[in-house]
């Protein structure tokens, strides 16, 4: 592949210089958003945690509600994302209109203590309680901050697939993990345990640092002409219309069922674990600063290892690595659920926990870019997201009242962990023997060594 070929994104041309510069700003902006993705969980644990919600409500509120927001709104940003063309672009203008909203959702999310408290005031004995109240106010900004969170999640992916040249994509998102490692470091050595007395500085300061930094990186990048709209995009479509399109496009091959069963196994793999690791860490005895301590650890292990995984899977194809190092996480989380007893023990099991689900999302961040059609990537990527979506729903209305019944088994977690990625391998394997690829005109194959794969 020559130098020009590798410096191409579409109809857009690049000088070494210049590719540079476009890179510095989306990772400009992947840290804003990292910031924001980052502080946003722990953050709202400790809020609920402090309110006293159940382990129900926060498997709701952490896993079922993003998931159900995500089947509605994903699929139709995406549509329309896919066939806008405008001044500056077919996702800018998208991500420019939802920043503000989103940094105006987190200082809510910060501000729900003391609306909960004017709420019970105001409500006098028709108050249902300031806990109550408190969680009034976070259900309703942290819908608001997921809504934005799904948005600009995926208009960041599509616009990366539109002006980063694919040949360099798997050591672009290694940049993009040790960007995202070093706002979890951040957050997690210096402002993680600042959340005891100074909850709300942080989230509201984590807010307005997303909206600045993502506006900023709107302002600073372009993206280059597409081409035009032909079908129903000439036009306004009707609901049904736009569904049967949809659905029709995305979900009428079998080849991409596999490959939205294996990215949707693997991804809610991890979310059992990621959303009650606090829980269960304090479980085992362990303290807030030394989970604290061993995430900023994970992550530096995870920014040493990001770019070797990123080129070997420019090397030899997202898939095939993501394959190796899921069939590892299937050993991690069955060594958790069958030793952990301690926070000896737990300590181990998550620092192996971050490194190797880290190293997955890694090697997995370009198989889209790979498999799904570049001139309508952001749909096929919403139907992924989709398909996580439902399965996120099912997990978080399972594994709240489940560790409930079990009396706060957070052990648990793994063994969910092991049977839905033991799953993904299984579908990785099937798209890895049968040779699955995206547009074979739009879409340079990634599949074999060195990128040389002929399209089937």
């Amino acid at each position: 592949m020559n130098a020009s070929t590798r410096l191409q994104a579409g109809a857009l041309r690049y000088t070494a210089a210049g590719l540079g510069i476009v890179i510095f700003w989306l990772l400009l902006g992947e840290f804003a958003i990292a910031m924001r993705e980052r502080s946003a969980l722990p953050g709202a644990l400790e809020l609920l945690r402090r309110h006293h919600a159940s382990d129900t409500t926060v498997s709701l509120l952490m896993s079922s509600v993003p998931a159900l927001l995500g089947i509605i709104l994903g699929p139709l940003v995406s549509y329309h994302s896919d066939r806008h063309r405008g001044r500056l672009g077919r996702r800018l203008p998208y991500l420019i209109a939802a920043t503000p909203v989103g940094a105006t959702a987190m200082v809510g999310l910060a501000a729900c203590p003391w609306l909960g408290q004017w709420s019970d005031t105001m409500l006098g004995t028709w108050s249902p309680g300031v806990d109550n109240c408190v969680l009034a106010w976070f259900c309703l900004c942290w819908g608001i901050f997921e809504c934005i969170a799904i948005v600009t999640l995926a208009l960041y992916a599509g616009l990366v697939n539109d002006i980063v040249p694919f040949p360099i994509l798997g050591r672009f998102f290694a940049a993009v993990r040790v960007v995202s490692l070093g706002a979890g470091i951040l957050f997690n050595y210096w402002l993680f345990p600042l959340t005891d007395t100074h909850l709300f500085d942080v989230l509201a300061g984590i807010g307005i640092l997303f909206g600045v930094g993502c506006l900023w990186m709107c302002a600073m990048v372009k993206e280059g002409p597409y081409p035009p709209v032909t079908g129903s995009g000439l036009r306004r479509p009707g609901v049904a219309q736009v569904a049967r399109e949809y659905a029709t496009a995305c979900f009428a091959e079998r080849r991409y069922l596999w490959v939205y069963g294996a990215l949707m196994l693997a991804a809610v793999a991890f979310t059992p674990f990621n959303t009650f690791c606090q829980y269960y860490a304090a479980s085992m005895g362990m303290s807030k600063a030394t989970l604290g301590e061993l995430t900023a650890a994970s992550y530096m292990v995870s920014i040493v290892l990001a770019f070797f995984i990123g080129a070997a899977a420019d090397r030899w194809g997202a898939v095939h690595v993501s394959l190796a190092v899921l069939a590892l996480y299937v050993l991690v989380s069955s060594a958790g659920f069958a030793w952990v007893r301690d926070a000896g023990s737990f300590a181990w099991l998550y620092v192996a926990h971050v490194v190797v689900s880290g190293a997955y999302y890694t090697a997995s961040a370009s198989i889209p870019m790979a498999l799904f059609p570049r001139l309508h990537f952001l749909q096929f990527n919403a139907a992924k997201d989709l398909m996580v979506g439902v399965a996120t729903i099912a997990a978080g209305l399972l594994q709240g009242p489940l560790l409930d019944w079990s009396g706060h088994d957070y052990s648990l977690t793994l063994l969910s962990a092991v049977a839905l990625s033991g799953g993904g391998v299984l579908c990785l394997l099937r798209i890895r023997r049968a040779g699955f690829y995206g547009d074979a005109e739009s879409n340079p194959p990634c599949m074999q060594p060195g990128g040389a794969a002929a399209a089937l």
